[in-house]
């Protein structure tokens, strides 16, 4: 597997070319996407994402949050599959944002990784 790949978000390095990222970097980055992408906002890829930001609202509680975890756990098991090995998934909300906190290890190295995230809660509609 490549060692780098194209950085999310898109973005122009110095020499005027696409920037890249390690690759720890990079599966940080597609983390980050799955989570925060809503299904069908993809044209080509009406499954991807989790779109958690809007499953879990203020006040939630520990059943909601354990089904953030269960659709985060499905998400990461069907994109990510060949290149993590999922290990945990913690799901909790403070004040009117979400935090993530996902253990895995990369599949082709062994290598033991954590990745936290923090995003602002949408209010419902």
């Amino acid at each position: 597997m490549n060692a780098f790949g194209l950085r999310f978000p898109f973005q122009i390095s110095e020499r005027g070319v696409a920037a890249a990222s390690a690759r720890t970097a990079l599966i940080h980055e597609q983390l980050e996407q799955l989570l925060f992408t809503r299904p069908r906002e993809r044209v080509n890829r009406p499954e991807f994402g989790c779109g958690v930001q809007r499953l879990v609202f203020a006040g939630a509680d520990a059943g909601t949050a354990a089904a953030a975890e269960y659709v985060i756990r499905t998400s990461i098991r069907r994109h990510l599959a060949e290149l993590i090995d999922l290990d945990a998934v913690r799901v909790s909300v403070i004040d009117s944002e979400i935090h993530i906190d996902i253990l895995y290890t990369l599949a082709d190295s062994g290598e033991e990784l954590a990745a936290s995230f923090t995003q602002p809660l949408e209010t419902a509609p």
